[in-house]
């Protein structure tokens, strides 16, 4: 397959993406926020969540805090 037919394949599906706001590199944030969620409902603090995170996937904890601000946040 092509670069080309998988892009028009999933054309309306990237238009859509785009109106909504959402950035296609967006993908690569889903296992954290899923992570953040579980953790969230067994650990009350939210400190203690953000450094777990940040220490588990390499990164600080304000670009966690970040990343799930930008998760949360609505689309359009």
């Amino acid at each position: 397959m092509l670069r080309a037919d998988l892009i028009e394949f999933n054309k309306e599906l990237f238009q859509k993406l785009k109106q909504a706001g959402i950035k296609l590199e967006d993908y690569k944030y889903c296992d954290l926020y899923r992570d953040y969620v579980e953790m969230s409902r067994e650990e009350p603090n939210r400190k203690v969540v953000m450094l777990t995170l940040a220490q588990r996937y390499g990164i600080t904890d304000r670009q966690v805090y970040n990343i799930i601000n930008h998760m949360k946040s609505p689309v359009g």
